[in-house]
């Protein structure tokens, strides 16, 4: 039963991916996942049990990336995050394209969704807060400069792909993806900052 249910949700992924959300019907989903639409309502009665379940399996994926940079959260370990996000991003991308219409057609995702917003920009502020502390950023006057550094870090994370994939300009790339999240920290580097910088630069060839 776990591979049945973890074979709907790849395929509903997928086509939430290809097609949009709204677009994608249950049939669609039993087809792509190769079983008829009475074995995949046994499973999910509709699409929105299955749209909550890829829901709570992204933001699962999301506390245990956040959880782990937090661990350890120096240059290098935020550099290899925001690949991880990157690639996440790329998993999900519907719920990225999508969110607004995603949220007007669930209230509780849209409650869980707020919710989570707050934790996520809680888990930054305390990264930036981290390394203030250990002197890679310098310190900044108040405590609401912080917060607003971590809504812009919030803002980039969350809307880069679907401000990528909108324009068409070019294919979403991890580099380009990690080069925006390190020009909103560049000008907050002290010295030591600067130095940890250099040498992520150097060993892991990142873009400036």
């Amino acid at each position: 039963m776990k591979n049945t249910k973890f074979n709907i949700l790849s395929a509903a992924t997928e086509l939430f991916n290809a097609d949009g959300f709204a677009n994608v019907r249950l049939q669609q989903i039993a087809d792509k996942a190769d079983m008829s639409i009475g074995n995949l309502a046994y499973h999910f009665a509709t699409k929105m049990d299955i749209l909550n379940r890829v829901y709570e399996d992204l933001v699962n994926k999301q506390i245990e990336m956040l959880d782990e940079l937090n661990i350890v959260p120096l240059f290098e370990n935020m550099d290899r995050h925001w690949s991880n996000v990157f690639e996440m991003q790329k998993e999900y991308a519907f719920f990225y394209q999508d969110t607004l219409e995603i949220l007007r057609y669930d209230s509780s995702i849209k409650e869980k969704y707020r919710k989570h917003i707050y934790w996520e920009k809680n888990q930054l502020y305390r990264l930036l807060e981290f390394s203030i502390s250990r002197g890679a950023l310098y310190p900044m006057d108040t405590s609401e400069e912080i917060e607003q550094k971590a809504e812009q870090l919030w803002l980039i994370e969350n809307s880069w792909l679907q401000r990528t994939l909108i324009s068409g300009i070019e294919p979403p790339d991890s580099r380009a993806f990690k080069n925006y999240m390190w020009q909103a920290i560049l000008p907050h580097l002290s010295e030591i900052g600067k130095q940890e910088y250099d040498q992520l630069i150097k060993f892991k060839s990142i873009p400036l």
